[in-house]
């Protein structure tokens, strides 16, 4: 962590800041968590991992309904055994943070970046192991690609790179350019931005900083400084253009009308 700390100091400099202090924190959840029991929405959704059957069974009680992200049959048994009402399974196409916590489960190896199936696969995988209702997301860019997550077992699709050029979208504009500039023709899984593995567009950063730790929010906390300089500055090489594998189908129209174009 330290060394991947330090080796962010040039460029930190070039952009006319320092790297962010690379401290935990746990993002106020307990606030977070008081707040939904006092006012329960109706679905509550969680992702990197399970908040626990207690909690779960709190956010239950008080009237609401609870979701977790899984990217894989093991996270789906605990979520199961936890008492999540419903999946929301996240292929790897997917842009922007992986929901994966099996690194974090008993007996598990290392964390690593393994190749994963892809959505119409993990569907069945995920459905073999539980009859829980699923959600299914990760490169869902066209209605054929929802019809497909509805035959393989989904009672929904969860779609973001499709919107994320849209005028309604909140994305930066030097991300919303990005993602329809020539030069910008792939994206791949990093942990340089954040210190979990996350899908976006491959730009100079990412190439330059690959050896990143799996440390969160450590890092994240560290490079917040230098990506907020850069966003500031229109360079897109050193901000974290995040995007599913099928960003180039992503369009500037409406919101409603991608919506209209989504549904089979």
């Amino acid at each position: 962590m330290a060394s991947y700390v330090a080796g962010l100091a040039p460029e930190a400099e070039a952009l006319g800041v320092q790297p962010g202090d690379p401290a935990w924190n746990d993002d106020d959840w307990d606030a977070k968590i008081a707040v939904l029991l006092a006012h329960p929405p109706a679905v509550v959704s969680f992702t990197f991992g399970s908040p626990g059957p207690d909690i779960i069974a709190a956010l239950k009680a008080a009237g609401g309904t609870v979701w977790m992200t899984v990217t894989a049959p093991d996270e789906a048994v605990l979520a199961a055994e936890h008492g999540a009402d419903g999946l929301c399974v996240q292929a790897s196409a997917a842009g922007a943070h992986r929901g994966t916590f099996s690194d974090r489960l008993p007996g598990a190896p290392e964390p690593s970046l393994p190749p994963e199936p892809p959505l119409s696969r993990l569907l069945r995988d995920v459905a073999a192991v539980t009859g829980l209702p699923l959600v299914a997301a990760g490169g869902i860019m066209s209605r054929d690609d929802s019809a497909a997550a509805l035959a393989a077992g989904a009672v929904a699709v969860q779609c973001g790179t499709a919107f994320l050029r849209c005028p309604e979208s909140g994305a930066h504009p030097v991300h919303k350019a990005a993602l329809a500039e020539p030069r910008f023709s792939r994206t791949a899984v990093t942990r340089a931005f954040s210190g979990r593995p996350a899908r976006g567009l491959v730009n100079r950063f990412m190439l330059d900083h690959p050896g990143a730790p799996p440390g969160y929010p450590e890092i994240n906390n560290a490079t917040r400084p230098l990506r907020a300089a850069a966003a500031a500055a229109g360079d897109a090489d050193g901000m974290s253009l995040y995007a599913g594998e099928g960003f180039r189908a992503a369009t500037t129209r409406p919101a409603a009308e991608i919506v209209e174009l989504l549904s089979p």
